[in-house]
């Protein structure tokens, strides 16, 4: 859906652009042509510092400067539209905050990962210094937001073009600060994904906090093993005719989705800058702890190991909450869960290094799901991870997709291995054991508050006393209108099992449920 939906949105875009020209020219067209958060005139002040790595007064000419090479599989996201976390935002409540100590802290863990404030020439990153822009606005306001709207990040964080990221035109990373009258702050830092995905973003800026605390300095980790990783031509064939049933070859999908991103991409990177492309408008529903714990209480099943994860109760909660409220009784209830998995682990990196695709994506399904029970959903989940989600099929997953594409296969392959013939389908991506930064009780006032990105497809993220789930609009696709899309998203909230007494139901999670356009803020 995250391929298929900037295309098909673009396209029809396009077609009408070809159909009505006069449409150009009119006013609505004109004023929306140049709408652009980034470039909106405000009351706020303003100011832009490019932050270099400590010791380095200027940028390094690239001819002169030393590179590190990508994996293809890396550059993939540079050829991606911002709808699709190419250029995704990371977004944090800070109760007060120090942009001076802010910045000087950036410098410093600047000059351990070099590779941060480099720009991209060709598939390498040249390691020239030309810094990370860090701007800061003086907001009128009074305070920061106590929760930050998805569409929002539009105003908070500096979203940068990733075709011109690709030709060195742009940043790999910006970061940007909204100070506000009462000291609160939210920091908001985006970055290519060539360079550093969910887990290595998250790992840069334990490091930013950790320098910010005076604690000791890091040292980079880009892996050196990368490009050896990868399968050489038989292992590659072995893999994809085990993993696809046939031999890599080239196809029309992945000939057309690579001719059709250059087309698309400006215009639906423009559309989502100035937030009519539905992207930053993902429901939101939150669980507390004591939720959690009770819908995994009641998830477990009493045969098997009679265990599961909290994320596999979580996914079967919500599936089979869904499915009942959205699918038709004769449906046969054929649901997929897809989840994004770290592959760092399996193959023998260590957790936290510095790499743009270090993440996969692997698929359990099952069928029946309304005949089923919560624990019977839950238990299928459990045993077909133990085979579909190893560690050995997450290996084996990664060097399929990074051996394709370092060949110019790799939407061949991800066409071919995504999930199909299902009637609801849960993609998840859980950064809820993610630990929020403390840049120190002087530079931020302490730990982070709270967090916010547009990553996805469906995102779980930490908030104080639970998570917060932003549900893809693909969960949601048997909803036949927007009365029956709220009915299910209510029922996540409604059908949480009871507590212990069996009369209370914990709702304690404020705002618990936020879905633009069909319910609360």
């Amino acid at each position: 859906a995250k391929v298929f939906r900037p295309l098909l949105f673009s396209v029809v875009c396009l077609l009408c652009l070809v159909m009505a020209p006069s449409a150009c020219s009119s006013p609505c067209f004109e004023a929306l042509s140049q709408f652009d958060w980034a470039t909106t005139e405000s009351t706020d002040s303003t100011h832009m510092e490019v932050v270099r790595p400590a010791g380095l007064m200027s940028p390094v000419p690239v001819a002169e400067a030393q590179a590190v090479q990508l994996l293809r599989y890396e550059m993939m996201f540079t050829k991606t539209p911002l709808a699709m976390a190419s250029y995704p935002a990371l977004a944090f409540r800070l109760r007060q905050a120090s942009p001076r100590l802010l910045k000087a802290s950036l410098s410093a863990v600047l000059a351990q990962h070099p590779v941060c404030a480099g720009r991209l020439s060709g598939t390498t990153i040249a390691l020239t210094g030309d810094g990370v822009p860090f701007t800061v606005v003086e907001s009128r306001e009074s305070s920061a937001p106590d929760v930050v709207q998805e569409i929002d990040l539009l105003r908070f964080a500096d979203f940068r073009r990733p075709r011109r990221v690709a030709k060195g035109l742009e940043p790999l990373v910006t970061v940007k600060m909204t100070c506000f009258r009462d000291g609160s702050a939210i920091l908001a830092m985006c970055r290519s994904h060539a360079l550093l995905d969910g887990s290595s973003a998250w790992a840069f800026l334990a490091d930013w906090a950790r320098v910010a605390r005076g604690e000791k300095h890091v040292a980079e980790r880009r892996t050196p093993t990368l490009l050896q990783a990868l399968p050489d031509d038989d292992q590659l064939n072995e893999l994809a005719n085990e993993m696809l049933g046939r031999p890599l070859a080239g196809s029309w999908m992945n000939s057309a989705i690579k001719a059709a991103f250059p087309l698309i991409s400006p215009l639906y990177d423009r559309l989502f800058l100035i937030g009519i492309t539905g992207d930053l408008t993902r429901p939101r529903v939150r669980f507390s702890e004591r939720e959690l714990a009770r819908i995994k209480a009641v998830a477990t099943p009493v045969d098997g190991d009679g265990w599961v994860s909290t994320q596999e109760a979580l996914s079967a909660y919500i599936l089979l909450t869904i499915g009942k409220a959205t699918l038709p009784p004769t449906s046969q209830g054929r649901a997929v869960a897809t989840f994004i998995l770290d592959a760092r682990k399996a193959l023998g990196f260590q957790h936290d290094d510095i790499i743009g695709s270090g993440l996969v994506f692997l698929t359990v399904g099952l069928s029946g799901l309304l005949q089923m029970s919560l624990p019977e959903v839950a238990g299928a989940l459990h045993e077909l991870a133990k085979v579909e989600l190893s560690q050995e099929a997450v290996r084996r997953r990664w060097l399929l997709v990074a051996g394709a594409a370092n060949i110019g296969l790799e939407f061949d392959v991800m066409w071919k291995a995504r999930p199909s013939n299902y009637d609801i389908c849960l993609f998840l991506n859980n950064q809820s054991k993610r630990e929020l930064p403390d840049f120190g009780e002087e530079t931020s006032g302490g730990v982070a508050e709270s967090v916010l990105t547009n990553a996805g497809p469906t995102l779980v993220l930490p908030i104080k006393g639970g998570v917060e789930v932003f549900l893809d609009q693909s969960t949601l696709r048997a909803a036949k209108s927007s009365s029956a899309r709220l009915a299910a998203l209510e029922a996540l909230r409604s059908e949480i099992p009871m507590s212990d007494a069996g009369v209370i139901k914990d709702m304690g999670a404020p705002n618990s449920i936020s879905s633009a356009g069909v319910g609360g803020a």
